[in-house]
């Protein structure tokens, strides 16, 4: 009993200086009802950094994936090759020093004597590696340098006497196996083993999760086991992995396991963390996906977590879920806009902040009919917003008819809080410290028990 007669007179106080004493300003009351004047600034530094969102069953997360847009054939050097990506393999001849040059099957040969020109040849080299010449027959070219075929072809003739002195010839490479490289260029599709078949070459060649420079080498290391030279390979890369990542895009809803079931990436917890979390949480199951690092946003699209409290001269008392950020004016519009009996020069705004400190604050609104928006503050999860009554009196008046209205003690949430008014003490199960509403009615104190928080509480 002498809990409820100590809290009694300072909610007595708060109660009659809250139907009674109208402001033109924003203030806020300690624990015995004393205004002190408080600016919006002021009001931000008492409730503090504002928690973040912790997701609930029933929310509605939207989650975008993707990489950065690329252009056709112009992808940055350090994007890795994807499975479904397309590409253009284009083998040329090597462009470098011809000495070193082997000849190759299929390559066109222009063979000139400077002191014979009669027998001058152009040859094509046969699919046994050999060439034809006149007066010595077949020889052997695949896999010799022009200068290993021109030493070869002036032993042969300098034999055969057709020639006075030394015989003077020159070899050279007129094109480079134009046909057979050309056939082994393709348009290739990435399977999803992450490998391709290129023409010519016996194995597969893996290539995903490579950089272009690195797949690059790996399709020339292959094809120069069947050619004599490394062809220069040439890659251009149409980059699928964006509209693979659209089949993941969508609003994913918190089942009443508290998971929720993301495309390609299965079911991930998400009731209890923050939008923040999940994405990290997605971003972590998404390494496995891509090789190339996905860019994901994830955006709460419907809060059914977030709630404020409305009561005391507005059509609808209840509780309203916090979709935005309204303001307090915004909010009793919500509950169905002010009565006849509303005092709106004197509405309460109960708040706690994040370290569980209460505040009461008390604005008028009525300013906000006449354009002013000074005094309409913004609302944060579960603040109290409360009407008084014109001329109101009586503190178990206040009590009976507003607070135990508007706040759901008995809650389904898993969530309990105690407040009292000369000390603090908190007690929650909740991760989220989602208390109903930072105030709690006393048992078999006939509604006079109530810890109005205050705001300069000192435990």
């Amino acid at each position: 009993m002498k809990r409820a007669t100590a809290f009694a007179l300072p909610l007595l106080a708060i109660a009659l200086l809250a139907g009674c004493a109208a402001t033109d300003h924003t203030i806020v009351l300690d624990p015995k009802g004393e205004p002190q004047d408080i600016t919006q600034a002021e009001i931000d530094e008492m409730s503090g950094e504002d928690m973040a969102y912790l997701l609930q069953v029933g929310d509605k997360v939207s989650l975008q994936f993707h990489l950065r847009e690329f252009r056709e054939g112009d992808v940055p050097w350090d994007y890795r090759i994807e499975v479904g990506d397309n590409m253009e393999v284009r083998l040329t001849a090597p462009m470098g020093d011809t000495e070193s040059y082997k000849i190759d099957v299929g390559d066109l040969i222009g063979i000139s004597f400077l002191n014979n020109w009669p027998l001058n040849s152009n040859r094509t080299v046969r699919p046994d590696g050999y060439i034809t010449m006149p007066e010595v027959g077949d020889i052997k070219a695949a896999g010799l340098t022009p200068f290993e075929l021109r030493k070869k072809l002036t032993q042969l003739y300098a034999k055969t006497g057709i020639i006075e002195g030394e015989p003077r010839i020159t070899v050279n490479v007129d094109f480079a196996n134009p046909d057979r490289l050309e056939n082994m260029s393709r348009d290739i599709v990435v399977r999803p083993d992450g490998k391709i078949r290129i023409p010519s070459i016996n194995t597969d060649v893996m290539i995903a999760g490579m950089t272009v420079a690195e797949a690059g080498e790996a399709i020339k290391a292959e094809a120069a086991k069947v050619l004599m030279n490394k062809p220069d390979v040439n890659l251009i890369v149409f980059p699928a992995i964006n509209q693979s990542l659209l089949s993941m895009n969508g609003v994913v809803s918190v089942r009443p396991d508290g998971r929720v079931s993301v495309p390609k990436i299965g079911e991930l917890q998400a009731a209890g963390y923050s939008t923040e979390e999940l994405r990290k949480s997605i971003k972590e199951a998404c390494d496995q996906l891509a090789f190339n690092d996905v860019d994901i946003s994830a955006d709460v699209v419907q809060a059914t977590g977030a709630r404020i409290y409305i009561g005391g001269e507005v059509a609808n008392n209840g509780v309203f879920p916090l979709e935005g950020a309204p303001s307090a004016f915004q909010a009793i519009l919500m509950a169905g806009g002010p009565t006849k009996d509303s005092r709106l020069n004197s509405v309460l705004i109960i708040r706690r902040n994040p370290n569980g400190k209460p505040y009461v604050y008390k604005t008028n609104i009525a300013n906000v009919l006449t354009g002013s928006t000074e005094n309409d503050i913004m609302l944060r999860a579960f603040d109290v917003v409360y009407v008084p009554r014109k001329l109101i009196s009586r503190a178990n008046l206040f009590v009976e008819q507003y607070i135990e209205e508007i706040v759901p003690f008995e809650n389904t949430m898993g969530v309990s809080g105690t407040y009292y008014l000369n000390e603090q003490k908190i007690n929650s199960k909740s991760k989220n410290n989602n208390f109903s509403s930072g105030v709690t009615v006393l048992p078999n104190t006939g509604g006079l028990g109530l810890g109005l928080p205050g705001s300069v509480i000192n435990p």
